[in-house]
Parts: C-alpha cells; sequence; structure tokens
C-alpha cells in the first residue's frame, strides 16, 4: 500500500474524530468546510483514501466506513435488537438477534457494558444518512444524556425509534424528529418520553 500524503493523514484523522464524536461520518461537504477545499477535491482525497484501504464507501451521504487499522485495540461486543418489547433494556435479552463489534477507541471513554445496537428497519431517518439495515450503536442515556439534535433510540408505544431529540420549553415536550419529509414528529409529554439511548456509531455491510 502506498503512504498517504499529509493532506490524505488529515482528512483521515477528521473522519476518525467525526465519527468518534457524532456517532456517524460526516458528508463530503462536511469534509470540504473544514479544510477549506471545494468538494470535489474532498471526494478526490475520499476517493484516494478508498484506493489504499482505509475506508470503504458507497454513493449515499455518510456512507464513509473506516477501515480497521488498529488491531491492538480491544474489541467490544454488542448485543444486536431488530426490536425491542421493553424500554428496560436487560428485559429484551431474548430477542438478541447477534452481536456487533466495536472498536474501543469509538466509545469515546465511556463504560460500554450497557451499550446495545438496533438494526435500522426503515428509512425515516435517511436525510442523515441512515438507511434502512444499517446497525446503529447505541449509549445508554444514563451515562451520555441526550442534548438537542442527537439521534436518539425512544421507546413509543410497543417499540424502538430512532429519531433525533428536541424539546419544546417552557412545558419540556419531547419531540422525536425523522430525517424523511413525509414522516411526522412525534410529541410526547417529558414525563412519557423515555429515551433509551444516544447514538454513538453506525455500521453499514456493503455486498461483495
Amino acid at each position: 500500500m502506498r503512504a498517504l500524503s499529509p493532506r490524505q493523514r488529515e482528512v483521515l484523522e477528521f473522519l476518525r474524530n467525526y465519527s468518534a464524536s457524532h456517532g456517524m461520518a460526516p458528508t463530503i461537504v462536511e469534509v470540504a468546510e473544514r479544510f477549506g477545499i471545494a468538494a470535489a477535491t474532498a471526494a478526490g482525497h475520499l476517493r484516494a483514501l478508498q484506493k489504499k484501504h482505509m475506508l470503504h464507501r458507497s454513493g449515499r451521504a455518510r456512507s464513509i466506513v473506516l477501515a480497521s487499522g488498529d488491531g491492538g485495540n480491544a474489541v467490544l461486543k454488542i448485543p444486536l435488537y431488530g426490536n425491542l418489547n421493553s424500554p428496560e433494556i436487560a428485559e429484551n435479552r431474548h430477542l438478541m438477534e447477534g452481536i456487533v463489534l466495536l472498536h474501543r477507541p469509538a466509545t469515546n471513554r465511556l463504560s460500554p457494558e450497557e451499550f446495545f445496537a438496533l438494526h435500522v428497519r426503515d428509512e425515516s431517518m435517511r436525510d442523515l444518512g441512515i438507511f434502512r439495515n444499517d446497525v446503529a450503536i447505541f449509549a445508554p442515556t444514563g451515562q451520555r444524556p441526550p442534548r438537542l439534535g442527537d439521534v436518539v433510540a425512544a421507546f413509543v408505544g410497543d417499540g424502538a425509534v430512532i429519531r433525533s431529540y428536541f424539546r419544546r420549553e417552557p412545558t419540556g415536550t419531547a419531540i422525536l424528529r425523522a430525517a424523511h419529509p413525509e414522516i411526522p414528529d412525534l410529541e410526547l409529554a417529558a414525563r412519557e418520553a423515555r429515551l433509551l439511548g444516544v447514538l454513538i456509531a453506525l455500521q453499514r455491510e456493503y455486498p461483495h
């Protein structure tokens, strides 16, 4: 593999830091804005990194998945669910579909024992680059309290939904907002809003 150029190393480091802090990859526009370059130039750097096997990406927004290059880092095993029958994660163990692996640096110094992952079942968050069949990994809200605009897992009705979290003051009404123009907001009284976790990572498989 050819060595990375100084700018490619800078872009790769930005991708790592952004993904760790936001739980998803940046868009090409966000990469371009970070370095003050044209979007076409940013796309060129990403293509170069992909050719050097440092990342994988498709034509979709936020589809960048970094290759694992830190073999010495501990790998965490996170329980994966298709859906939840209870807002108490421990009560859903019988619904586990498997496990997903997450490199410890992506936890951003959180304690991972209560992390959980959900299969994304629909396109309700598509405009944030979260698509059906992605795997969304969450830190529990007890460790990582949600901030306005965070992507969260919430228990609504009889199952889990993935939405962006907002709040209406002074009532404290929780607003769970889809990233899809045809899906209306969910509004819940503060005492009814059961927020389970905050998105810290997103995984996607690509067909071979």
